[in-house]
Formats: C-alpha cells, sequence, structure tokens
C-alpha cells in the first residue's frame, strides 16, 4: 500500500514541477503591422508600452515571416516552412476545404509534453472545415477567438465575396453576442488578462494573443475605428490610433503578470504575421501602414511583406537592451522556446523535419548566430520566391499579370513630418523593477531604425525581376534599390540552387473553391465546421498529457485499492 502510495504522489509531483519550474510564455501577434509602425524601430506611431519591453529586451531587426497570415501561423504552429503542408501560397479563404493538414503536431502539443496549459485568443486562419481542425482539438485548452482572416472590430462578422457569418468563438461555441458592441482589440486584451489571472501555479502558461489589429475590418473604415478617433482624422492618423490600442493590450497583459508576480518567470514575444498592407490593389484591406524604408507590402516577397517588427522580452535574456541584426524566422520560435522550457530538440524534430532553428542560446548570451539562410518563400500559384543566405537576398517578383504583383511596389510613409514623444506608461516601472539593462528609448529607436539608400524609388521600380532573378545586399541596401546579379553570378547560381531543391520538397497548393455547405445560413448565422471528421482523425486519435496522467492516476489508485 505504500508502493502505492508513492506512485501516487509522484504524479501530483509530477504535476506541480510541470507547470511552476517551467517559464510562462506568452506571445502577441499583430496582423498586418508594419515595420514602421512602432515606436522602437523608429517609427512615425507611439508605442510606449512596446517601446518600454523592446528597449530592455532584444529587438529582432531582421525577424523573418511568410508574406501573408495563414502560411506565417502554419510556420508559426509547426516549425517548418509550409510547403511541406502545401498552404504556403495565399491567406485561406472562408469555405474552403483546406486547412493545415491534421498530421502536422503543432505548438501547444509540443509543449503539452512538458506539461503546459495553452490557450489561444484571437485569429487561427488555419482552417476549420472539420471539428477536428478546431484549435481545441489540435492542443489548445481553451480558444477565444475566430475562425477566418478577420472580422468587423464590433460586431464580430466576417463577410466574404457577398457571404456573411458570425465568427467569434469560446471553445467550440458561438460568442458573437457575448462580444457585440465591444471594441476587439479590448476584448482579446481583457481576455487575456482573464487567463492570466486564473491560470494556477507561476508558471507552465502558453498564451497566445493574436490581434486582430492593425488588420482592417469588414465594413467602411471609419465604421471600424477606434473608439474616440477624431472623424476627420487623417487614414495614417486613424492607423495610429489602431496601433495604440494594441499597444494599451500590451501594457495590461504585462500589468496583469505582474500583479500575479510571475513577470520574472516570464517570456514575451511579440511580432507582426507579415508586412503592412499599405495600398492593396487585391482584396482592397489597406490598413496605410508602414513598412519604410522596406519595399513591398502584404502578399510580396521583398522586406516589406515579411521581414516584421519584432522583440523578445525576458528576466532569463542575460545580454538584454540589444538590438540583433541575425537572421531569425518565425518557425525558430517553437524549437527555441521548447528549450527555453527544458525540452529536448529530439522530442521536436525526431518524425518529422523542423526548419526552424533554435535560438536560445544566441538570445540569452549573444552567443555565435546559429542561423545563416532563410528559404523566405515560393509561391506556386502567384510566380514569386526568394531566398536568404547571409547578407544576400536572391527574389524574383511575380510576373505583372499576377493579381499580387502590385505588392512589390510600395514603400510606405516615411512619417518625416511626425514627431516622437516618449510617454511615461505602467508598464516602464513594471520592468524597471526587475534586474534589466538600463537604456535610453531614443538610442533605442535610433540603433534600430533603418535608412533607405535609393537615389529614386522610381528607377529601382524600373528594374526587371519578374523575368529573371534580382539580387540585393540586405544589409547594405535594406530597401532593395540596387539589383547586383550581373556582377555575383556565382550567389545569383548559390542561392537559385536553394530554391531548386526546396521546389523538389514542395507540395503544390491545393486548388479548392468555396464550398456552399459552408454557408453560415447552415449553421445557425456562424462560420462552422460543415463536414464530417474521417474515422481517427483528430485529438481522439491521441491523447493529450494531462489526459494521460489522469488515467495513469486513476489506474494506479484502483490497483492500490483491489491488491
Amino acid at each position: 500500500m505504500l508502493e502505492c502510495l508513492h506512485v501516487v504522489l509522484l504524479f501530483f509531483g509530477y504535476g506541480v514541477l510541470a507547470t511552476t519550474d517551467r517559464p510562462n510564455i506568452v506571445f502577441i501577434v499583430a496582423d498586418d503591422m508594419g515595420r514602421h509602425d512602432t515606436g522602437f524601430n523608429g517609427g512615425d506611431v507611439r508605442t510606449p508600452n512596446m517601446d518600454a519591453l523592446a528597449a530592455q529586451g532584444v529587438i529582432i531587426s531582421r525577424h523573418y515571416t511568410l508574406p501573408s497570415c495563414t502560411p506565417s501561423r502554419a510556420a508559426l504552429m509547426t516549425g517548418r516552412y509550409p510547403i511541406r503542408s502545401g498552404i504556403q501560397s495565399k491567406p485561406l479563404p472562408a469555405g474552403v476545404p483546406l486547412s493545415l493538414p491534421l498530421t502536422e503536431k503543432i505548438f501547444p502539443q509540443y509543449f503539452h509534453q512538458l506539461g503546459y496549459e495553452a490557450h489561444l485568443l484571437g485569429k487561427w486562419h488555419l482552417g476549420y472545415e472539420t471539428p477536428s481542425h478546431l484549435p481545441t482539438r489540435r492542443g489548445f485548452d481553451s480558444f477565444f477567438g475566430y475562425l477566418n482572416g478577420y472580422v468587423s472590430y464590433y460586431d464580430a462578422t466576417h463577410s466574404q465575396s457577398g457571404v456573411n457569418g458570425r465568427d467569434m468563438r469560446r471553445n467550440e461555441e458561438g460568442a458573437a453576442l457575448e462580444v457585440y458592441g465591444k471594441y476587439l482589440t479590448k476584448v482579446l486584451s481583457d481576455e487575456a488578462v482573464s487567463v492570466i489571472e486564473k491560470h494556477p501555479g507561476r508558471g507552465g502558461l502558453l498564451l497566445f494573443l493574436m490581434h486582430a489589429a492593425p488588420h482592417t475590418g469588414n465594413l467602411a473604415y471609419p465604421r471600424e475605428a477606434p473608439p474616440g478617433l477624431a472623424t476627420n482624422a487623417t487614414d495614417r492618423e486613424q492607423l495610429r490610433e489602431t496601433v495604440r490600442h494594441l499597444d494599451n493590450s500590451v501594457g495590461d497583459v504585462v500589468a496583469a503578470l505582474n500583479k500575479k508576480g510571475v513577470l520574472n518567470n516570464t517570456i514575451i514575444v511579440f511580432f507582426s504575421d507579415n508586412g503592412a498592407s499599405t495600398l492593396d490593389e487585391l482584396y482592397h484591406y489597406d490598413n496605410f501602414g508602414s513598412n519604410w524604408p522596406l519595399r513591398g507590402e502584404k502578399m510580396s516577397n521583398r522586406d516589406g511583406g515579411v521581414r516584421t517588427p519584432s522583440f523578445i522580452w525576458s528576466p532569463m535574456l542575460r545580454e538584454q537592451a540589444r538590438v540583433s541584426q541575425e537572421l531569425f524566422h518565425i518557425t525558430d520560435w517553437l524549437p527555441t522556446l521548447y528549450t527555453a522550457a527544458g525540452g529536448k530538440l529530439s522530442d521536436i524534430s525526431g518524425s518529422v523535419t523542423i526548419d526552424g532553428v533554435d535560438q536560445w542560446g544566441f538570445l540569452t548570451t549573444s552567443a555565435a548566430p546559429p542561423r545563416t539562410e532563410i528559404l523566405v518563400d515560393i509561391n506556386d500559384v502567384y510566380g514569386s520566391e526568394s531566398y536568404i543566405i547571409d547578407n544576400w537576398k536572391l527574389i524574383k517578383d511575380s510576373p505583372p499579370n499576377q493579381p499580387i504583383a502590385f505588392a512589390s511596389k510600395y514603400y510606405g510613409d516615411s512619417g518625416d513630418d511626425f514627431t516622437y514623444n516618449e510617454l511615461e506608461v505602467d508598464i516602464r516601472r513594471a520592468v524597471n523593477q526587475l534586474p534589466q539593462t538600463k537604456v535610453s528609448y531614443a538610442e533605442v529607436r535610433k540603433r534600430s531604425a533603418l535608412k533607405r539608400r535609393c537615389d529614386t524609388t522610381e528607377e529601382a521600380l524600373k528594374v526587371d525581376c519578374h523575368s529573371k532573378y534580382c539580387l540585393y545586399d540586405i544589409l547594405e541596401d535594406p530597401s532593395e534599390c540596387k539589383d547586383l546579379a550581373s556582377s555575383h553570378p556565382d550567389i545569383v547560381k548559390l542561392l537559385s540552387g536553394r530554391l531548386k531543391d526546396y521546389r523538389k520538397v514542395m507540395v503544390p497548393t491545393a486548388n479548392f473553391s468555396y464550398d456552399p455547405r459552408a454557408d453560415p445560413k447552415n449553421w445557425d448565422d456562424y462560420w462552422s465546421p460543415w463536414m464530417e471528421d474521417e474515422p481517427g482523425s483528430g485529438a481522439s486519435a491521441s491523447l493529450l498529457l494531462p489526459e494521460l496522467l489522469i488515467l495513469l492516476l486513476i489506474t494506479n489508485i484502483l490497483i492500490c485499492v483491489f491488491s
């Protein structure tokens, strides 16, 4: 009987260790936010809460994503390039029977192995044609958010191609009425605070706060404007106010962590899923963000579409208050934070190819950077592709007759007429309580800002990069102005060879069209799963770690009782 008691205590002890000895990990992800839409990158938007964290953390100046929402989120969740799962080319439309395959293991499923409790707030956008594709069937302990690529900020509806439906869920039940009339950024922020307050223990929390902001909503922009915005505000002023509410959310989250007493055991990661949609000629969801001085916007392989604002903050970082100019890819977050949480990389890469690189050692100690190459994208639908090695970037733009050809043209607003004033916020006092390296915010802005080195943008845009490859020294020429392909044919050959190798393993993008069965009118006016699960699919096919532990515990208790 005593041996049985030891077994029971062991199980309870495992649960305690799994949740209290692991750092909390909080992702705050913006949607369609440009590099120049942040204060810490020298932009013309006031983001004092983000600036306070960035100034005492590591600003990741060369943080690369994919050109649009779904591919970036697939890369984040799997640690794998989306070409491996066939969803690399464009955002998933509503009602299309295409999702991140169920064979792909994702972030929360890995972290359940370490005893984490995982929550997703906000945007999913990885498909939902069957119940097994819902976030709560793929490892998340809770979900409060929307399934498609965007929603109205005030009534949580998603409209696409003339089809309208509600799109807000609490776990798997409709929750549109719960948020009606409330501003979405504040709704998601309050929910994040609630999750933090309710989380037991001091560690073991994995929270994804996937904001809608500053992506546009469904309706005319004044309808979607944040509360308190002046009616005569310019387009750019509307964007700044939208980002200000997003910045307030960052402050709310940090304040909640501080009040809980767990800020000193937390890792906070911020980034945007892709670049700003400056002037969107295809989808018309231009949010007037700015990627200045980077060329291109959302949907483009140019740096304006894929080099996004990012930082990581934590007392666990021993080399703080710095701007990293080393390569970092969105796939790196899974192995990097799995290591930070005490996991073994072999648990991730044992059965599948992981493209992400563990950068925890580099982030914490300024050790030698482990990543020197990035597959930016291969878009087999629109004919664009790009690859980076060190300072060299090879790119082929979409042909002019493709609908996303516009995306490589724009540089955004420089904000030269904007005066940035530092603002005192509560978050600054909270992080200053911890033993961080101090640095002035003006210095941070100066160190992380980029300068455009084009003589004229018109000349740069005349260069033909769709019938042949163009090559840029991206460190010397971050605005991609001067094509160096003719003077460095050996570099072109090397990088184009890398692209050729990846095309061999690429799963072609599936060509699915809208399924009328998905019409929300068939599902109580909600965008919902409309197809049945295949036998053996979903969470029922494999138990999550907490469920397994409970079953084993019950089994051992029964053995003790009846032995």
